[in-house]
Order: structure tokens, then C-alpha cells, then sequence
């Protein structure tokens, strides 16, 4: 009976998130251009890797942000990876996990701008 409880624990102890995970690594940089770029790691193997610079516009507050990176963590034993673009267009993440909605306008037809609600 012991033996059962004790497994039962242990089981019950790695299937919890590791609610103590730290940053491990962390590395973030600025350049002449206005680029940036930012790296880190936690203890509970979580990796995250961005870039962007920004593009400013003619008028105040205005302009774009251009940015991309990737992350990974690992969950019940399969590492799982996204890849991604932030722009102007909005935010894509890529990743053989996630659905693929590329073709949906070729199905559904393109959103037109002026929506009228009633």
C-alpha cells in the first residue's frame, strides 16, 4: 500500500507545472538602427528568441514595428516550437501543431472592408 501512495504521489508531483521555474537566461540588445533582439531560457526548459526594429512614420505616434521570433516548451513529453512574424499585416505564428488557416480566404471568400451591421 505504501508502494501505491508513494507512486501515486511522485505521478501526481511531474504531472504538476513547475510552479518554481526561474529565468535561467536572459539576453537583450539594442542596436544603432533602432533593432533589437531578446533571448531567453527558464529553468523549465522554456526558450523564446525575437528580433524587430521599428520603422517610424511621417506624423508623430505613427510608424510600424517589425518583428519575428520563435518559441519552445516542452508539454507531456513533446517539444513544441512556433515560429512567428509581427508586422503591420498583424501577428502569424507558424508551428506543426497549430492550424494552418492560409487557404481559408479561398474557401470562404475575402472580408470586405465596409461591413454594414443591422
Amino acid at each position: 500500500m505504501k508502494t501505491i501512495l508513494l507512486l501515486i504521489v511522485v505521478a501526481f508531483a511531474a504531472g504538476r507545472p513547475n510552479k518554481d521555474a526561474r529565468i535561467a537566461n536572459f539576453v537583450f540588445g539594442i542596436g544603432e538602427d533602432g533593432g533589437y533582439s531578446a533571448n531567453y531560457k527558464t529553468t523549465n526548459g522554456i526558450t523564446s528568441e525575437e528580433e524587430g526594429i521599428s520603422y517610424p512614420g511621417n506624423l508623430p505616434e505613427s510608424g510600424n514595428y517589425v518583428r519575428s521570433g520563435s518559441y519552445s516548451y516542452e508539454w507531456e513529453g513533446v517539444t513544441y516550437t512556433v515560429t512567428w512574424t509581427a508586422d503591420e499585416n498583424g501577428f502569424h505564428p507558424e508551428g506543426d501543431h497549430l492550424p494552418d488557416f492560409s487557404h481559408t480566404e479561398e474557401h470562404i471568400g475575402a472580408i470586405e472592408d465596409e461591413t454594414t451591421f443591422v
